[in-house]
């Protein structure tokens, strides 16, 4: 499963026959207009040489700056212990196992996220917890038949902490009738809306050998924080252009990079770092 978005934006290509004909019949009189419609392009009068500049530098004017979208950064949401502090304190390398509330997630779903669940658990190692294979657990406690003395689960399974991914949203959506120019200057769109989505994540951690509910962790990921383009300008297009027509043709080797995997691997390392310093 990919992290997708998207932008609702008309396309110009759509737009500018419309726009054309529209602003063409505001600026002339009728019988213009109607003269207009009749002439050859190798004909044209001079008043509609004239309104048809006009037009054109109208279009070209609103089509030739760089913009961009920018969303304000959510907050976490964080509820801690001092227990599960001093408990980290005292075990520098807890042995924990990631659980996924089936719940909240129907099997396609925990099918198509198991990449996610796999780079979690990776970061959990690279931050030196020891992590505890997460079938081989759920299997311990499927044959308790519901009855789960967690003392007993702790003996079995070797496992100090539970960390279960609650919750997993992939679309939530970010909109706004904002956006600012190549100066940085905010500019406001009037009845319309520019979306992208966004995704957030929710930890829940219980101590085994306490049964102890010992924290909540979900964390944000919002789009476009520092700046997405939307569009660019006409004279940076011909530049781009201009320095890929001078750059010699050249073997590279590289990986899409997906920012929603990129998302869970830091929100896995700043829960470790919560649950630890603060």
């Amino acid at each position: 499963m990919r992290f997708n978005f998207y932008i609702a934006t008309p396309p110009l290509s759509f737009l500018l026959p419309i726009f054309l004909k529209v602003k063409i019949k505001a600026f002339l009189k009728v019988d213009d207009y109607t003269s207009l419609n009749r002439q050859t392009l190798t004909k044209p009068t001079m008043k509609n040489q004239f309104y048809l500049l006009l037009v054109s530098s109208f279009i070209l004017t609103n089509c030739t700056s760089t913009k961009s979208l920018k969303f304000t950064q959510k907050e976490d949401d964080i509820v801690r212990t001092e227990t599960l502090k001093s408990f980290l304190n005292e075990n520098k390398r807890p042995k924990v196992v990631l659980r996924v509330k089936e719940s909240s997630m129907n099997v396609t779903e925990i099918e198509n996220n198991s990449y996610l669940f796999n780079a979690i658990e990776n970061q959990l190692l690279d931050s030196g917890f020891t992590v505890r294979d997460r079938q081989l657990f759920n299997q311990i406690i499927n044959n308790e038949e519901n009855n789960i003395d967690y003392k007993q689960l702790k003996e079995k399974s070797d496992t100090d902490l539970i960390i279960e991914l609650t919750k997993l949203d992939t679309q939530v959506i970010y909109e706004t009738n904002k956006y600012y120019d190549q100066k940085n200057r905010e500019k406001i769109i009037p009845n319309f809306q520019y979306q992208r989505y966004g995704a957030s994540v929710e930890f829940k951690v219980v101590m085994i050998n306490t049964n102890e509910f010992a924290g909540v962790y979900k964390f944000n990921y919002t789009p476009c924080v520092t700046g997405c383009i939307i569009s660019k300008s006409f004279s940076e297009i011909q530049r781009e252009r201009k320095r890929k027509q001078n750059q010699e043709e050249q073997g590279y080797e590289g990986v899409e990079r997906d920012e929603l995997e990129l998302f869970i691997k830091n929100a896995t390392h700043k829960l470790v770092e919560e649950m630890r310093y603060y």
